[in-house]
């Protein structure tokens, strides 16, 4: 009955001893790549490279993961999810510790490709760690709570971030948008994450390798090929909208506004909090109307923030719309994730999180090396209406697939969570 459903604390006291882990290693590595967010833009243009260069530099960690995110899921699957959480943390540290090293094109270009391996394993075993370490009452709440968590803490990176340039610039008696003062401020994110390393190693294997269920072959991973098409197909547009505009607002606000790096890493502090709390307020809103409603409702509430943070010639409105797009359209990523593993079933949750980063990752790739191009010719002018579009593309595939085809016997979890 629901008056006799778990409240949502309850779910949160349920969560195991390696889910409690995971939740610290997230806190942690998320206030160092936070740091790594803020500041490798400005950090790559600083020493004298164009936006063309940055906009591969962007795009080549998405394309590796677009090129090695389902091999890379197997691989998850046959040493152990965990197994392959602890690789990628020591490649990130390495990639981290290396861009911040290098300032000529060889070396930015190789760290960037470590960069996206590291994210490859990192990502593709995140949902499968998530989903193997917890039931299918708390699982929507632990997703929650876990993006939630790297949200939140990214909050006090990018306070850090904001200051560490000048605090690092005084020290060294350099300029403080002066190249060192970046690269001080990413051998910070990189100390950071190694610190964020030691939770995870504190957990346990789930199994030991005799008890592992037999590993599905390739072509039973894939079938039904039509289930993972139209969970796969929606992030492929997601990706080529987000890729050509999200990973440039950095630079939007400091070319559009002259925003200082102080307020800049207020701004994009004020987004984690904001989007922190949203993502924790998915798990209620899913059992109210339905993880995949909630999804198609946050997507679509996003677009009018996003004209106001593109359109508005004032910094206040801008910055309003930035924290609310981005409040928005993150509320709903881990009430998919949740709801593509569970689709997924146990035995092909490594090929779907592959697939799904593919998807994600793969336009983002392309459409970040467009937009490169964009910026160099136009600005950031045409790339709100590619964004725009794109997000109203995918939010009509996610209701034709999994609202709309409820009603001819598609998703029968479309409409309510797992413990609805």
């Amino acid at each position: 009955m629901d008056g006799e459903r778990p409240g949502y604390v309850h779910r949160l006291r349920s969560f195991g001893r390696n889910a409690r882990l995971y939740l610290l290693y997230s806190l942690l590595s998320g206030f160092g790549l936070g740091i790594l967010r803020l500041f490798f833009n400005l950090y790559v243009l600083a020493l004298g490279h164009d936006t063309a260069f940055l906009g591969l530099l962007v795009a080549l960690p998405p394309l590796v993961i677009a090129v090695t995110a389902v091999p890379m899921g197997l691989l998850g699957q046959r040493i152990g999810f965990r197994r392959a959480l602890l690789v990628g943390g020591a490649l990130m540290i390495v990639a981290m510790a290396g861009v911040a090293s290098s300032t000529a094109v060889p070396g930015l270009v190789g760290f960037a490709l470590c960069r996206g391996l590291a994210r490859t394993l990192l990502q593709v075993s995140n949902a499968p760690f998530l989903a193997e370490n917890s039931g299918p009452a708390e699982r929507t709440h632990l997703f929650s709570v876990q993006f939630a968590t790297r949200t939140f803490s990214t909050f006090f990176g990018f306070l850090l971030a904001g200051a560490l340039p000048g605090w690092i610039a005084g020290f060294l008696s350099v300029g403080i948008e002066d190249p060192a003062a970046y690269r001080g401020a990413l051998y910070v994110g990189a100390a950071v994450f190694l610190v964020a390393l030691l939770p995870l190693v504190r957990t346990e294997a789930r199994t030991v390798e005799g008890e592992r269920e037999p590993r599905p072959t390739v072509r039973e991973l894939f079938h039904p090929s039509g289930v993972l098409l139209r969970l796969f197909l929606p992030q492929v547009i997601i990706g080529l909208g987000a890729g050509a505009l999200v990973p440039f607002l950095n630079v939007f606000f400091k070319t559009k506004f002259d925003v200082p790096d102080a307020l800049l890493g207020a701004i994009f502090a004020g987004q984690s909090v904001v989007m922190g709390f949203a993502t924790l307020a998915g798990p209620a809103l899913a059992d109210r109307w339905g993880r995949v409603r909630t999804v198609v409702a946050a997507q679509l509430g996003s677009i009018p923030f996003l004209v106001l943070l593109g359109y508005s010639p004032l910094l206040t409105p801008a910055a309003v719309g930035f924290l609310a797009r981005a409040s928005l359209m993150n509320l709903g990523t881990p009430l998919y994730t949740a709801f593509a593993m569970d689709r997924a079933g146990s035995e092909r949750r490594a090929t779907v999180s592959g697939l799904l980063q593919m998807s994600w990752q793969g336009t983002r790739a392309l459409s970040a090396l467009a937009s490169g191009w964009i910026q160099a010719g136009a600005g950031f002018g045409p790339l709100f209406p590619i964004t725009i579009a794109c997000y109203l593309s995918a939010s009509s595939l996610i209701t034709l697939f999994f609202l709309r085809g409820r009603k001819r016997g598609g998703e029968p979890d479309a409409g309510s969570s797992p413990s609805g």
